[in-house]
């Protein structure tokens, strides 16, 4: 694969007033220290706090319940009350379990680990395509990449800008072991890749750009072969985790965090959903409508200007890519972290738009691009004033509520009022807390306590009041 010179043309106005603008290093460093403001938040942001507090429950609970990865467990038990729950291995978990394990745990560090992690994911990303693509392009791929969802996710309680980071960190290395044959890339390419896919399966995706160096004959067969190889044994231990072990986990344990379906089921389950499903590409991938439009108008620079190398990527990513979210079914519609795999696909097209850009238009562009962006992200940075009590939930049950006792905690059935709470136990809706059987399903699992807070609640339940907080009400069941 040759590479592809594409005229800087914007460099002159780089280089004439701001010299370090040219610099991917700066933008990584710049980019790092902008989403450390509220790091140290709690998981009460607007976007997905429900997953971050369920990531949080299993690494809290490797350091205060169980160290053991391939039991990974949550505080709303489920069915037979374990906790244990068929989800990703949880490398992701267990480094923040290993950082607590030094300074106790803190719901932090995961935002910490994730960031650290996608920045040099995310430099990786620039090293590869520098490989194949010109200074241009690999810089505005990178920055493009580096203001798009991975803004947002990179400082979550997340493992998937985890996952993809390991992944690009590893395609670095399979590319350079088929180029140069140096054995320890190719061990370094099936240990992260390995740790991505098991961090989070939709990193699997990533394995069809290698179709490219193994089906160009200018490489030599031994390293591709090699790379086969090593991929097969990735493949087959992230077959084992999700199909083999997981399944073992839910057939004893009957508790899991995501739900397979075949591929003609999830074309029937997303088919209403298709146009939520085509917004994921067209705003929650760049959470930009103008880089979307320079992804566009890139596929139409590559065609026109007869880019054999990024027609190629789109042509071997794009289909696989497609198979895998149709095959999610309404999950992928619904849930805009899914797009997060196929994002640096977009960035390296639109980043190819914008080298073909006029230099007077680009800086402008550029800057228009990001401030979009930002803006669209920005409330992941705040938490609002009306969702701090939660950080209060633990103190006030623990004041009437034995330690260590479970409770039934009646808000919502997501995680996030248990994870608060501390506590063992069962998540419940308010109109479960009115069925009278499914209390009753409770009470005779030796459930003694009801909480409810008060926030979530229009019509309250007929149990002896025991005491009344601030924001929660807490019953006796018996």
């Amino acid at each position: 694969m040759e590479p592809i010179i594409v005229q800087f043309q914007n460099s002159q106005i780089l280089t004439k007033f701001l010299p370090r603008l040219k610099s991917i290093k700066f933008w990584l460093a710049f980019f790092f220290v902008l989403r450390l403001v509220g790091i140290t938040n709690p998981p009460l942001e607007r976007g997905h706090d429900w997953r971050q507090c369920l990531t949080n429950m299993i690494s809290r609970n490797l350091y205060e319940t169980d160290n053991n990865p391939f039991y990974p467990k949550v505080d709303n038990g489920g069915r037979h009350e374990s906790g244990i729950i068929a989800s990703e291995f949880p490398i992701f978990n267990y480094c923040v379990y290993l950082v607590s394990l030094l300074f106790g745990y803190s719901h932090w560090y995961g935002r910490l680990i994730n960031l650290i992690l996608s920045t040099i994911g995310a430099w990786y990303f620039y090293k590869l395509l520098k490989e194949y693509f010109s200074e241009s392009v690999s810089f505005n791929a990178t920055f493009l990449l580096t203001i798009s969802i991975w803004f947002g996710f990179s400082r979550k309680s997340m493992p998937d800008t985890f996952s993809i980071s390991l992944m690009l960190i590893a395609i670095y290395h399979a590319f350079l072991f088929i180029k140069k044959n140096d054995v320890w890339r190719l061990v370094a390419y099936g240990i992260l890749a390995s740790l991505a896919v098991l961090a989070k399966l939709p990193a699997i995706f990533a394995f069809s750009i290698l179709i490219l160096p193994i089906l160009n004959k200018k490489n030599s067969w031994l390293p591709k072969i090699s790379i086969v190889v090593t991929s097969l044994a990735v493949l087959s231990i992230g077959y084992w985790w999700y199909f083999v072990w997981d399944e073992y986990l839910f057939r004893t344990w009957w508790y899991q965090l995501f739900f397979p379906r075949t591929l003609k089921e999830g074309l029937q389950e997303s088919r209403p959903y298709w146009d939520k499903s085509i917004e994921q590409f067209y705003f929650s991938a760049f959470q930009s409508f103008l880089a979307f439009s320079a992804f566009i108008f890139g596929v139409f620079v590559s065609f026109k200007n007869r880019l054999k190398i990024p027609l190629l990527i789109l042509g071997v990513t794009f289909p696989v890519f497609l198979a895998f979210a149709l095959k999610t079914g309404s999950v992928f519609p619904f849930h805009n972290y899914y797009i997060i795999p196929f994002v640096p696909v977009m960035a390296l097209i639109a980043g190819i738009c914008l080298s073909y850009i006029p230099s007077k238009i680009y800086l402008p562009l550029l800057v228009l691009i990001t401030v979009e962006s930002i803006a669209n992200q920005h409330h992941d940075f705040f938490i609002k004033d009306s969702e701090k009590f939660k950080l209060s939930l633990e103190k006030e049950i623990n004041t009437y509520v034995p330690l260590k006792e479970k409770i039934a905690l009646a808000g919502n059935t997501g995680p996030q009022y248990l994870y608060f709470a501390h506590r063992k136990g069962w998540g419940l809706s308010q109109e479960q807390t009115l069925d009278t059987s499914y209390m009753k399903f409770l009470i005779n699992r030796n459930y003694t306590y009801l909480v409810v807070i008060k926030r979530e609640f229009s019509t309250l339940p007929n149990y002896p009041l025991l005491a009344e907080t601030k924001n929660l009400f807490i019953y006796k069941l018996k």
